[in-house]
């Protein structure tokens, strides 16, 4: 195992997007913990629309895998519902960039929340690739949303 600790991998994925988000979206803000990284526009109420790459249980068996994506994280489901819907109504467009890997439905255990989001079951902290292949998926979808947003 890997001396770097997930905390560190998520900071070297924040400064890995930096150099791989569309220039337009390089103000983000946000902030790394010990399992992720979640990237904002905006302020105040609006946050609760972002980016994040985690650590969750939710593989097979309940194992550990990565997640990479977009999250709808309003207090009321209904909320969540049509941030969601905004962007399934554009699936086409989102997809042609971000492939079939994405989920569109609720939050890995959060049936209030929402989410579009891929999860990584292989994964290798010691890939010194890594950061960079996170940050690269993350700016996917951040090119791929923003413009659905409207901000």
């Amino acid at each position: 195992m890997s001396d770097l600790s997930s905390g560190e991998f998520f900071e070297q994925v924040s400064d890995a997007l930096l150099g791989s988000v569309a220039p337009q979206y390089a103000e983000f803000g946000g902030y790394t913990h010990g399992y992720g990284i979640k990237v904002t526009y905006g302020e105040g109420e609006r946050i609760k629309e972002h980016y994040e790459s985690q650590i969750v249980r939710a593989g097979p068996k309940g194992g550990l895998v990565l997640e990479i994506g977009f999250h709808s994280e309003y207090p009321k489901a209904d909320r969540n519902d049509d941030v969601l819907s905004t962007l399934v109504a554009h699936q086409k467009r989102w997809r042609k960039a971000l492939g079939k890997e994405p989920v569109a439905g609720p939050f890995l255990g959060n049936d209030r929340w929402r989410r579009i989001s891929e999860t990584w079951s292989e994964f290798d902290f010691r890939d010194p690739d890594l950061p960079f292949e996170v940050s690269d998926r993350l700016a996917a979808y951040i090119a791929a949303f923003e413009p659905l947003l409207g901000r």
